[in-house]
């Protein structure tokens, strides 16, 4: 019996590098500047260099003494996130460019058998992923760190392990709500530990980054998250790319100016999230099996990525979970009759290529708009499918 998955698996990964890899490989390739890996770079650098990484302006100049660009993206990521990227400065920006993708492609792999043993998701269920999931590819051209938390969180969920859904959330902090279902089931420990995990990595990137700087972090760069500027990035909210619950809210209410908030729309979107957020924490408590627990972390992956100001195309790369949680839940039977009819639209409008959008709406003028917010709908559909999972996988039924 292990021979034919061995083909089969042997065939999907040949299929996936022709599909994904070989093409993304093209475009890092040929990329001089980095893209966004560029901010993990010269943040790394100004680190060892003892300086300060939310410090916009250094990097920038970092970049153009480098002769690679003109400037960079601000740097936003928790103190201990810096770890990871440390190696970087001793290669050139391309050079950890190239390296980085790779290490992406590892991790897809490594999510891959993940979800195979934690979930027992099917064979087709992983092929399907690999060859149509585009925001894999936008992932990797970018240069993101998305499927390092990925890993780290699904590791970590499969486990209870507060160590890794720790470091998930150390580096983007957006996967601290996953204790929110411990909390409910009263696992204390795994909260624990993931609390213990963040002061520890805190207090081990204090060598090079102080206390001034973290606290930095911690008191302007993470409280800007919630109006949309983003510690000064200049991408504009509106961007039709954006496939967030606040780009909704901002077309109703628009803000001052292109890269801010009203304060109707962030008020209304933080009581959206909690919401969603308090109502998932009540499904948790329910007795639930594998299954039903990795529905709830789906619908919470959901919610991590449609509530946040921004939500673009590499960030949902982290939408496999969801996408493995349905998938093994229509071969599971426990999405009904009516599952796939919902499942198959939801995953298609989330895994679609983002370049095939203006073609549609060119030849759809009327569904201009449903066809700009469609990775939206999708991702609601994916978290909406999650939670029906959940709520049919109550042990022993």
């Amino acid at each position: 019996m292990r021979r034919p998955k061995l083909w089969l698996f042997a065939l999907l990964l040949l299929a996936y590098s022709g599909l994904s890899v070989g093409p993304a490989w093209t475009k890092v390739a040929g990329a001089v500047h980095g893209r966004d890996f560029a901010t993990y770079h010269y943040a790394a650098a100004e680190v060892r260099d003892g300086g300060d990484p939310y410090e916009t302006r250094a990097l920038s100049r970092r970049a153009r003494e480098d002769g690679t660009r003109r400037r960079v993206h601000p740097y936003f990521y928790p103190p201990p996130f810096v770890l990871g990227v440390l190696w970087s400065p001793s290669f050139s920006l391309i050079t950890s460019y190239h390296i980085w993708f790779w290490l992406n492609q590892a991790l897809v792999l490594v999510v891959m058998g993940l979800f195979r043993r934690w979930l027992r998701a099917p064979w087709w269920v992983l092929g399907v992923l690999l060859l149509t999931f585009t925001p894999i590819t936008d992932n990797a051209k970018m240069g993101q760190a998305n499927l390092l938390v990925l890993a780290l969180s699904v590791a970590g969920l499969w486990w209870r392990s507060g160590l890794l859904v720790g470091l998930a959330a150390m580096a983007k902090m957006s996967p601290a709500l996953y204790l929110v279902p411990w909390l409910a089931q009263r696992r204390l420990w795994p909260v624990v530990a993931a609390g213990g995990t963040a002061l520890l990595s805190s207090l081990i990137v204090l060598p090079w980054m102080g206390v001034d700087v973290q606290q930095r972090f911690y008191t302007e760069v993470l409280p800007s998250f919630g109006t949309g500027q983003y510690h000064g990035l200049t991408v504009r909210i509106g961007l039709p790319a954006n496939h967030s619950i606040p780009d909704l809210l901002n077309q109703l209410w628009p803000g001052p100016d292109q890269h801010t908030l009203a304060p109707n729309a962030s008020r209304l979107g933080k009581i959206i999230s909690l919401t969603l957020l308090a109502a998932l924490g009540w499904l948790a408590r329910r007795r639930l099996d594998a299954l039903g627990e990795a529905g709830v972390y789906g619908a919470i992956t959901v919610l991590m990525l449609i509530t946040p100001v921004y939500t673009y195309e590499h960030h949902l790369v982290l939408a496999l979970l969801p996408a493995a949680v349905v998938g093994t839940a229509l071969a599971d039977g426990r999405l009904g009759r009516w599952g796939g009819l919902v499942a198959l639209p939801a995953y298609f409008f989330t895994a679609w290529p983002l370049y095939w959008l203006r073609p549609a709406q060119k030849a759809l003028p009327g569904l201009s708009w449903w066809l700009q917010e469609s990775k939206f709908l999708g991702l609601l559909g994916l978290g909406l499918l999650c939670a029906v999972a959940a709520w049919n996988g109550r042990r022993g039924r």
